[in-house]
């Protein structure tokens, strides 16, 4: 049975202030923990059921129809060591296992923005996580390290901790409003610049030539409808 990363609401235990931003995104390397095992079994999916960051060994549930082939690869995953079975379940089976260095280089991008992660889900095409950050400084942080790492990087989702996003009528379209918002929370519009057209395609795993248009069309809009309101179709 698939779980969705949004099923479990972030504890109410843990304070939610300073951190400013709410953050949902989907990271792909093969280098990414159980990436290479969840190629092999792509009718499984993981979630870890401990902190993924922190320690080098986690324990997280595998969902799905396709478990033994998951198991099977999982011995050769040259991301994990030390695998066992811990428990089963009707719908879910329970493992402990080791990162490897080569695992915890690919999650740097956490730590670097001192990201504190709600909720995560791998399957064969990549890990959605629910995370929060402190600041847009640290979203720039985490691009940037994601980029470095090789790691492709899509940013579907950024709020506020209140879990508000703004909406208007200002004539963008979904994706408009996505990349110009990223924009300005990273750092774009700064002089200097905190990242580039290629940062934010990065992000966005579209190209350079593809945001550079979204951000003109997006200003225009916003230009259009907000200063001069009134003219003439």
């Amino acid at each position: 049975m698939s779980r969705d990363v949004d099923d479990e609401p972030p504890d109410p235990e843990v304070p939610r202030r300073p951190y400013t931003l709410f953050v949902r995104a989907q990271l792909s390397h093969p280098g990414l923990p159980l990436t290479p095992t969840l190629a092999e079994a792509p009718e499984t999916d993981v979630r870890p059921r401990s902190p993924i960051l922190g320690t080098d060994r986690f324990f997280f549930a595998g969902f799905g129809s396709d478990l033994p082939a998951f198991e099977e690869a999982l011995t050769g995953d040259p991301t994990v060591e030390a695998s066992s079975l811990v428990s089963e379940f009707a719908d879910r089976r329970i493992y402990r296992t080791d990162l490897t260095d080569r695992a915890r280089a690919q999650l740097s991008a956490f730590d670097a923005a001192d990201a504190y992660v709600h909720a995560a889900r791998g399957t064969h095409d990549g890990w959605m996580v629910r995370m929060e950050l402190p600041d847009r400084d640290a979203l720039v942080d985490f691009v940037r390290e994601c980029r470095g790492a090789d790691v492709e990087l899509n940013l579907q989702r950024i709020t506020d901790t209140d879990g508000v996003e703004c909406h208007h009528d200002y004539g963008l379209n979904s994706e408009q409003e996505r990349i110009l918002r990223t924009a300005y929370q990273t750092g774009y519009f700064e002089v200097p610049r905190r990242v580039s057209q290629t940062d934010l395609a990065d992000s966005f795993d579209l190209s350079t030539s593809a945001v550079s248009q979204n951000l003109r069309r997006a200003t225009a809009e916003l230009v259009g409808n907000t200063l001069l309101p009134d003219r003439e179709p």
